[in-house]
C-alpha cells in the first residue's frame, strides 16, 4: 500500500505521461552530478524534462495513465527524458546527449502509446525535425504551383513581347 507521499509522486507521473507526446527511459547509473545537471539543461531549454523516478512508482504511473507497457526494462535505476511539444525532439536530444557521454544507455521510449525499442527510437531521432518536414512539404507544393502559375502567364508574357517588338519596329517606344 502507497504512503500518501508515493501517491502523490504517482498521481504527479500520471498527469506528465497523458501530457506527453514522447518520452525516453534510460539508464544513468555511473553520470556524476556534473553529468545529470548538464543533461537537465540540456532537455530543459529544449522544453522536455529530467527525472529519475523509482521503477515501481513509475509502473504504477504507466498503468494509471493508460499508456505503453513498459514493465519489462523497469530493471535497475531508472531515469526518463519526457517531451512535450515535439515527438522526435526528446530521441534526438538524448540520443546525442547518449553518443557522448559513453555512460548512459537507451532502455526504451514510448510516443504515445506505443512502445519503441532503443532502435526504433535512434531511427527517429535521424527524421528531420517537424519545421524541417513542413518546409519540405511546402516546397513539394509550391514547385509544381510555381510551374503551372509560369506557364499560364508565359502567353501574356508572349503576346507582350511581341506588341513591344512591333512597335520597336514602327518606331514607337513604351
Amino acid at each position: 500500500m502507497p504512503t500518501p507521499r508515493k501517491n502523490a509522486i504517482i498521481d504527479t507521473l500520471t498527469e506528465k505521461l497523458r501530457r506527453a507526446k514522447a518520452l525516453v527511459l534510460m539508464q544513468t547509473q555511473g553520470l556524476n552530478v556534473a553529468e545529470q545537471t548538464e543533461l537537465r539543461k540540456k532537455l530543459r531549454s529544449s522544453g522536455m524534462e529530467f527525472q529519475v523516478v523509482k521503477n515501481t512508482l513509475f509502473r504504477n504511473a504507466t498503468h494509471a495513465a493508460g499508456v505503453a507497457n513498459v514493465d519489462d526494462v523497469l530493471v535497475g535505476p531508472t531515469a526518463i527524458a519526457i517531451g512535450y511539444d515535439d515527438d522526435a525532439s526528446v530521441a534526438k536530444a538524448v540520443l546525442d546527449y547518449v553518443r557522448t557521454s559513453k555512460i548512459v544507455t537507451v532502455k526504451a521510449g514510448m510516443m504515445g502509446n506505443q512502445k519503441l525499442s532503443a532502435a526504433q527510437l535512434e531511427s527517429l531521432s535521424k527524421l528531420p525535425g517537424r519545421d524541417a518536414l513542413r518546409s519540405q512539404a511546402v516546397g513539394t507544393v509550391q514547385g509544381p504551383l510555381s510551374q503551372v502559375t509560369g506557364l499560364l502567364g508565359a502567353p501574356a508574357r508572349d503576346l507582350v513581347q511581341i506588341l513591344r517588338n512591333y512597335a520597336e519596329k514602327q518606331g514607337a517606344t513604351f
